[in-house]
């Protein structure tokens, strides 16, 4: 004797909350906190010498420990490396949005670091970049301890 069974699947919408909860690290804090002071930190390594910014737990030249005795204080001032101009930007719902202006962005190599920073430029329009100018940090009016207390980078007064 044989018998059949139905199987029948429903959809049924579960909601769905992830938490998480993710360590910058003890130096990337420090850097982070600094920002509300106006200070940037990088970090020199003991054995190369390379300096990072934002500072790193571990050297990516010679792969020796970095800790918060290798902190070391940068200018803000720094030099424009090579740049790009965004025109579009993400929505926050997975797609692009056309930007009013264009927004130029920098990789600044900053007085005492040797690793490059991706930063906004502002007061400044595309056109007028040159690789190797002079830039300097621009701050939030009220630093709070954040990343986007560093509004952006502008060219530097001579």
């Amino acid at each position: 004797m044989s018998s059949q069974s139905e199987i029948v699947l429903t959809k049924v919408p579960v909601p769905l909350v992830a938490g998480f909860q993710w360590s910058v690290g003890e130096l990337m804090e420090k850097f982070i906190k600094a920002l509300a002071d106006r200070k940037i930190w990088g970090v020199k390594c003991p054995e190369c010498g390379y300096v990072y910014v934002p500072p790193r737990w571990r050297c990516g030249k010679c792969y020796a420990k970095l800790g918060e005795e290798n902190l070391t204080e940068l200018s803000g001032k720094g030099i424009l490396l090579s740049y790009a101009t965004a025109y579009v930007e993400l929505d926050g719902a997975g797609s692009f949005k056309d930007l009013s202006e264009p927004k130029p962005i920098g990789a600044i190599k900053l007085e005492g670091a040797d690793s490059t920073l991706f930063m906004p430029l502002g007061e400044v329009k595309p056109e007028e970049l040159k690789e190797g100018m002079k830039v300097e940090v621009v701050w939030r009016e009220e630093p709070k301890g954040e990343l986007a207390d560093i509004k952006y980078f502008k060219p530097a007064k001579r």
